[in-house]
């Protein structure tokens, strides 16, 4: 079975799936990376993954740009392979999409706000999908909130959706002994994203009040996320004015294996983004490292990969009080902190990872193929349909 994945460029969010596809179907796995569109033409990829070589030991990269003769290779492959997996524009899969030849789409939400833009967004999805709407054009949802976007679709979309994500390396560990080297002296709570407004670098600040307030002094936040916005500097100027220092740490920008490191001591991790964040890549490194996970629920990772008061706790987008609350519980509880930790590492290695999600998309596609389509209960691969994201916080 020839497998073709095709992507702007490899970088993080696509190397550790990449990987586990080709150590299953060797040199029947191509990844095909057409780079940047500019002026109608295909170009070089400069991925941003500061200096990390992707491209050293993987043999099956091909750079469509690099050369007319790249090109052509490039676009036989797409049109012979038996399966394609494609984050690419329609123009490179339309002939095989409407030759009924099995291809997945992958896709995050698109639908992120404001209201009247989203209504847009399900016109330019209809125009988008439906007139490709063949039986074997299939969507790997990278959001829980895509499959309830289909629904929207005038065609039979919403029925040819798959739990999928984006999946970052996760290294072994010894997880318990890396909860259980965490300081007992101060509970370490980390936050990690772009100081951008649907992050909402807000709620930590009010976060921090709040604890202060109930009495709850013995925590130290830690911001990670470069100083490069305008929203950075309110945060701080913010964080002076409120007297917050002894307790909320802007760290600027720092490498990500030094984010990975930080998180491993953390006892807990928040993740404030709304609607806007269509995955949260994040989420998977901080269940990684072990972290008590507190994720807003509306966060496209979030149904997928967390479970209320399992192997983490889920608020209420955008609402201080639901953010305290569940801090509140994980502070009076470190025993709790704890399990949640270990039951998030637990999933991000086992039912969530790159090699799962590459041996069920495997299964999956030769299924397809012949005939005889297979079905898992959950995790990846297994049907996607539209939730209610407020039923996650009960």
């Amino acid at each position: 079975m020839l497998f073709v994945n095709l992507n702007q460029g490899m970088g993080l969010h696509q190397a550790a799936l990449a990987d586990a596809l080709y150590n299953i179907l060797g040199k029947d796995f191509v990844f095909i990376e057409f780079g940047q569109k500019k002026n109608g033409q295909y170009g070089s990829f400069k991925n941003s993954s500061k200096g990390i070589d992707y491209y050293k030991d993987r043999p099956y990269i091909l750079k469509m740009y690099e050369s007319k003769e790249n090109e052509r290779l490039a676009k036989e492959l797409i049109s012979k392979a038996d399966v394609v997996k494609t984050g690419g524009p329609l123009d490179l899969t339309y002939q095989r999409i409407k030759d009924n030849k099995l291809t997945f789409r992958s896709t995050e939400h698109i639908m992120k706000g404001p209201l009247w833009r989203d209504w847009l967004r399900i016109l330019s999805i209809n125009r988008k999908y439906n007139k490709v709407s063949m039986p074997n054009y299939r969507l790997l949802c990278q959001s829980a909130n895509v499959a309830k976007e289909m629904q929207y679709c005038l065609s039979d979309w919403h029925e040819k959706c798959y739990k999928f994500a984006y999946f970052t390396k996760i290294p072994e560990l010894n997880i318990d002994s890396i909860i259980s080297t965490r300081s007992s002296d101060k509970i370490q709570i980390v936050w990690c994203a772009r100081f951008i407004n649907w992050k909402h670098p807000e709620l930590p600040l009010k976060l921090a009040k709040k604890l202060i307030d109930s009495g709850r002094c013995n925590f130290e936040i830690q911001m990670i996320g470069a100083d490069t916005t305008p929203l950075w500097q309110k945060i701080k100027n913010k964080v002076e004015k409120e007297h917050l220092e002894n307790h909320v740490i802007l760290t600027g920008g720092i490498p990500n294996i030094e984010v990975l490191e930080r998180m491993r001591k953390s006892h807990i991790f928040i993740f404030t983004s709304d609607r806007g964040e269509g995955w949260g890549a994040v989420l998977n490194e901080a269940m990684g490292a072990g972290c008590a996970c507190v994720a807003s629920n509306e966060i496209g990772a979030v149904p997928f990969l967390l479970s209320h008061k399992q192997n983490g706790l889920i608020f209420k987008s955008g609402s201080v009080s639901s953010l305290f609350e569940n801090l509140a519980c994980l502070y009076d509880n470190p025993n709790l902190c704890a399990e949640y930790g270990r039951n998030a590492y637990s999933t991000i290695t086992t039912d969530w990872s790159a090699n799962v999600a590459a041996e069920r998309l495997v299964k999956l596609s030769e299924s397809i193929l012949g005939g005889n389509e297979i079905s898992f209960e959950d995790g990846p691969c297994a049907k996607a349909y539209p939730i209610n994201t407020n039923k996650l916080l009960y």
